[in-house]
């Protein structure tokens, strides 16, 4: 298998992380595609299919990109809780 093109399942997620990681992961110019699918509704499995260029690995790509996710999620909660507490 190749370390610039894999796919890796995810248990317990759905299109909300699905989505949103595919969107950050897009976003680095490593990245030569990304998609994710949920193949049934009642089966609570994401799929990820993720290929990079020759400078980086698929598994750096996805952590790097989880990281990313990671670091904006905590940014809008804290700022989130500063305006609640604002109010």
């Amino acid at each position: 298998m190749s370390e610039q093109s894999k796919s890796y399942s995810l248990l317990d997620e759905d299109h909300t992380l699905g989505n949103a990681l595919r969107h950050v992961m897009m976003q680095d110019p490593n990245t030569e595609f990304c998609g994710y699918t949920i193949p049934h509704p009642s089966e609570p499995i994401l799929h990820i299919r993720l290929q990079t260029n020759d400078t980086t690995t698929s598994d750096k790509t996805l952590v790097a990109g989880a990281k990313t996710l990671k670091n904006m999620c905590d940014h809008i909660l804290t700022e989130y809780n500063r305006a609640v507490k604002d109010f």
